[in-house]
């Protein structure tokens, strides 16, 4: 697997004190990308998945951690390690939370991975009051019943910068959806789309980072 960098503690990116993994690695190249940086990979940032399993096990222990997002990069471009590391880390995180450039449709035609991270619906239900394009999953049935259920939440979809409209604190633009895929937190979730939008400031490896869900650059004609 490809990890760029995994930070602790991280608030804007999903609700709580949350662990952040950005893994390397995207196809999709989205205009306005947040993390460039992130679109290849580097054989420098290669870890096996189980390795990577032990560390944020180890610091779930360390610090209470019990909620965790995958961002990148796209980590489901990666979903069969990805699909080893969430069963590995399953009993110390019950809120885990995926960014993906993939819509949920074409997630959940692809084929079935082995040990796959998708037990999806086959199409999410509505949320009860929620933003549009807001989604979840209720108490539909998985796709795939045998698989233990390992995202809790998924948001998903390209990220589109004319659409970025500055106000949801989770999705960068309003054609991605919040698809809360456990329904024991969809209120959780649901409360946090209605706070504003926030960018935590931090140093990682010597380099300064900006962490959360940025608003578009405003053009010239905007600004006046």
């Amino acid at each position: 697997m490809f990890v760029d960098r995994i930070y602790f503690p991280v608030t804007t990116l999903g609700p709580g004190e949350r662990v952040v993994v950005w893994t390397c690695g995207c196809t999709k190249r989205c205009p306005g990308c947040a993390n460039p940086e992130l679109w290849e990979t580097r054989p420098e940032a290669a870890i096996e998945p189980a390795r990577l399993a032990a560390v944020l096990n180890d610091l779930a222990g360390r610090t209470g951690a019990h909620r965790i997002t995958f961002t990148g990069g796209d980590p489901l471009e990666q979903a069969p390690a990805l699909a080893s590391v969430l069963a590995a880390i399953r009993s110390a995180f019950d809120d885990i939370l995926i960014y993906t450039g993939y819509t949920f449709g074409e997630l959940t035609a692809m084929p079935k991975l082995p040990k796959g991270p998708l037990p999806l619906p086959s199409s999410p239900q509505p949320s009860s009051g929620g933003l549009p394009n807001e989604g979840s999953a209720g108490a539909a049935p998985s796709a795939h019943p045998e698989d233990a259920p390992l995202i809790d939440v998924l948001i998903d979809g390209p990220y589109v910068e004319a659409e970025n409209d500055g106000v949801c604190a989770l999705r960068g633009s309003t054609n991605q959806r919040v698809i809360v895929l456990n329904p024991a937190l969809e209120t959780l979730y649901h409360e946090e789309m209605q706070k504003p939008r926030s960018v935590q400031n931090a140093v990682f490896d010597g380099r300064a980072i900006s962490i959360g869900i940025h608003g578009r650059p405003q053009t010239t004609r905007e600004k006046e």
